[in-house]
């Protein structure tokens, strides 16, 4: 059994060297940059939380571990971002009569592709660290992001669904889960994150963000449910108001996440209230409270799902 040290460990994965740059013509104003997560980093030492926190190493998932969410077709194009022209773009969709598309949200390096191995990897670390008993929990502070990330696409500054990497990796034999918990609480809907798994009846996706007025990307309605065997395993919460605050997330978590989830590891139906219930009480939220603050969200994510072992994410 795990000492009491290890139980309360919690795991920090940090990669400094992510040196993926929008072209120098974007640099002062894109927000998929090297500072995300350094700031992050240093806020951490300047709270003096970086020596309570137990170091995990990165490093690169492997082609099978990324293999195991995207096509090769997806992976190819990325490997292939390392001898290109560093530019702007828009999305990546692999098949027929795919390719890059028009857009300047995108964009990449000669250390793109190292960098998304790197992301994700490191998730898949932290998350072996978690299997192996090493540490309680983790925080992975990598970039670049991944919930956008389709198995054939890339899109929204994301290369590879890091999340999705780690927890196949957790599914597999070698892993040793049965089911598994992802609640992505980025204001953005995790669109990549739930077309993989929307058939996948041992992953349940529970996602809180804005939603209609054409905010993108424009997916994640209360009806999104998930298919086949995983029908009900996915959750949607769309809010369509801004300023949703500490205390409309935390509502959520209670009223609707925890529920589910201690349901569904019992239950040989999924229940099929959930999307007008979740639609409904979105809808419900007339008055904002104060915006999310980094007080409460330690709070937040202290609340544990009994029987599903999971990852919170951000972003």
């Amino acid at each position: 059994s795990c000492s009491s040290r290890h139980f309360m460990a919690i795991g920090l994965v940090y990669d400094g060297h992510a040196q993926h740059f929008p072209p120098a013509s974007a640099r002062a104003t894109h927000i998929e940059t090297p500072e995300r997560v350094s700031v992050i980093y240093r806020a951490l030492g300047k709270a003096r939380l970086l020596d309570r926190l137990t170091r995990v190493a990165p490093r690169e998932a492997t082609r099978a571990e990324a293999e195991a969410v995207h096509t090769a077709e997806h992976l190819d194009a990325l490997e292939a971002l390392a001898d290109a022209e560093p530019s702007l773009r828009g999305a990546w969709r692999g098949g027929a009569g795919g390719g890059w598309s028009l857009g300047r949200d995108m964009f990449h390096d000669a250390q793109t592709a190292c960098a998304a191995r790197r992301a994700a990897g490191g998730v898949v670390a932290l998350t072996e660290g978690v299997l192996r008993g090493e540490i309680s929990s983790g925080f992975a502070l990598v970039r670049p992001p991944g919930h956008h990330a389709c198995e054939d696409r890339m899109a929204g500054f994301c290369f590879l669904n890091s999340v999705a990497v780690a927890a196949r990796a957790a599914l597999s034999p070698r892993g040793g889960l049965r089911r598994v918990l992802v609640v992505d609480w980025d204001v953005h809907h995790g669109d990549g994150t739930q077309a993989i798994f929307e058939e996948d009846p041992a992953v349940l996706f529970f996602s809180l963000h804005r939603f209609g007025r054409g905010f993108f990307p424009g997916t994640g309605a209360a009806s999104c449910v998930g298919g086949g065997a995983a029908a009900g395993r996915t959750v949607n919460v769309p809010f369509r108001r801004e300023g949703m605050g500490d205390a409309e997330y935390l509502a959520a978590f209670d009223a609707l996440l925890l529920p589910i989830a201690r349901a569904l590891p019992s239950s040989s139906s999924p229940p099929r209230a959930h999307p007008r219930l979740a639609r409904d009480w979105a809808e419900s939220r007339r008055e904002p409270s104060t915006r999310s603050s980094s007080s409460s969200r330690p709070a937040s994510t202290r609340r544990e799902a009994t029987g599903w072992a999971g990852w919170t994410s951000p972003r």
